[in-house]
């Protein structure tokens, strides 16, 4: 037995025998996503949670456990890491002698172009072409080639409680469109599915905020929204049968204002989304590596981290 093993050890009998009043046995275990037990996740317990009000840090043993004292009645901090895995966080006060964390396995990280993007619209009442590889309207507004997606935007913006927005997202191939994804309550870093469904896209996204002086507020948008799925370039065989296509995610909700603001050159208004295109026909891998991002040179607001 190491001199760490054994003094965690006598500090674990020092306490639940003399200290039983103020601390208690904080017990992790770490699975993957079929229950089996991970060795060597690195477990950070934050919150001040230790003996002396330190956090703590150890990784699982072979029965993926992490086992610690800490004081009672805490909302702990979990981060809990493995190469190979997702991170996972997790702060909660709630069955902390019998706590299960579960990590999800990195399966096939892709290279794709990802940017969060905030958008000037050239013209409202137009549905405009928007190009995910160039990031950009196509011509005449922009210089974009193919138009993956057209978004149309209307409506007016008097003042903060006194405006009417509509966005569309639309497809002109009655192949391609959007799969929405209800939000998942999970912790880990990707909630997100693996794989791009292969069926299931709708051709046409309208989104509604409306609102003035005595009169209900109207509002589609969703806030919390975990994103879309997304496929382009879509060709059929004569079954009818996918044969050529192109996916990527949205994460979180479109968003669009009318309201103007020259100095950023929105007279129109804008739209602003995170978007993830895949450009390697036929992969519906939705993994991805920011270190792999096909953009180069973005600002650092446009910049994408997250898997």
């Amino acid at each position: 037995m190491t001199f760490n093993k054994w003094l965690k050890l006598s500090l674990l009998i020092i306490c639940t025998t003399t200290c039983a009043g103020s601390f208690t046995t904080v017990k992790v275990k770490v699975v993957d996503q079929d229950g089996l037990a991970i060795e060597g996740a690195e477990v950070f317990a934050g919150g001040r949670l230790g003996i002396d009000g330190e956090n703590i840090k150890d990784l699982t043993d072979k029965e993926g456990v992490f086992q610690t004292i800490g004081r009672k009645n805490l909302a702990v901090f979990f981060r809990v890491n493995k190469e190979g895995y997702y991170q996972t966080k997790l702060r909660t006060n709630k069955n902390l002698q019998s706590l299960t964390i579960e990590l999800r396995k990195k399966k096939k990280t892709t290279a794709m172009y990802a940017k969060k993007l905030t958008l000037p619209v050239p013209k409202k009442r137009e549905a405009i072409g928007f190009d995910f590889e160039q990031s950009d309207w196509i011509a005449p507004y922009g210089k974009g080639n193919s138009a993956h997606v057209f978004f149309y935007l209307d409506g007016e913006y008097t003042e903060v409680f006194n405006y009417n927005n509509e966005l569309q997202v639309s497809f002109i191939n009655a192949n391609d469109g959007l799969v929405k994804l209800n939000k998942v309550w999970t912790n880990s870093e990707y909630p997100f599915p693996y794989l791009a469904p292969q069926a299931g896209y709708t051709n046409n996204l309208v989104l509604k905020k409306n609102r003035a002086p005595n009169s209900k507020t109207i509002n589609t948008y969703e806030k919390l929204a975990l994103g879309y799925i997304f496929r382009v370039n879509t060709k059929l065989n004569s079954e009818g049968e996918v044969i050529h296509a192109n996916y990527g995610k949205i994460s979180g909700e479109f968003f669009s204002s009318t309201k103007q603001n020259k100095s950023k050159g929105r007279e129109n208004g804008f739209v602003k989304f995170t978007y993830y295109y895949n450009p390697t026909p036929n992969d519906r891998s939705l993994e991805f590596d920011w270190r792999q991002n096909l953009f180069r040179d973005l600002k650092h607001e446009e910049k994408v981290y997250e898997p």
